[in-house]
């Protein structure tokens, strides 16, 4: 699946659309149920901690929130575009999209250091079935 983009304002109301996109991306990627609630929360705070850096800098720039989705892996980055302005990583939404995600990278972008947020998960290897359809 081609990469999906939305972009918007800088209001935690907006966070909401993020992580419904991304979440109906992470079933279509095959990730488990438990997997689709962790992409909901991590996207969540991802895209929250974008709003509070806008916020912090005083501007009403957009987040920009792609998802890709390619042979069971999905990929969500989320990017601001704040400015430089000192706002450090929060730890509280480090440490919990760490435990939600597989992989967890922050990284400079548009809105200076910290800027983009990229997660990733991997659906697991489905297991084979026998012919009563139960797990082998």
């Amino acid at each position: 699946m081609g990469p999906v983009v939305l972009r918007f304002s800088s209001l935690p109301e907006h966070v909401r659309i993020a992580r419904l996109v991304t979440t109906s991306l992470a079933r279509r990627a095959g990730l488990a149920g438990g997997d689709v609630e962790g992409v909901r929360l991590a996207v969540g705070e991802a895209c929250g901690r974008a709003v509070q850096r806008s916020e912090s800098a005083g501007t009403a720039e957009l987040v920009e929130v792609t998802a890709t989705s390619r042979g069971g892996v999905l990929v969500v980055e989320v990017v601001d575009h704040a400015g430089d302005d000192g706002v450090e990583t929060e730890e509280v939404a480090m440490l919990l999209m760490e435990g939600l995600a597989d992989e967890v990278s922050v990284t400079a972008g548009p809105g200076g250091p910290g800027g983009t947020t990229r997660l990733t998960w991997r659906a697991a290897p489905s297991r084979p079935t026998t012919a009563a359809g139960a797990p082998s």
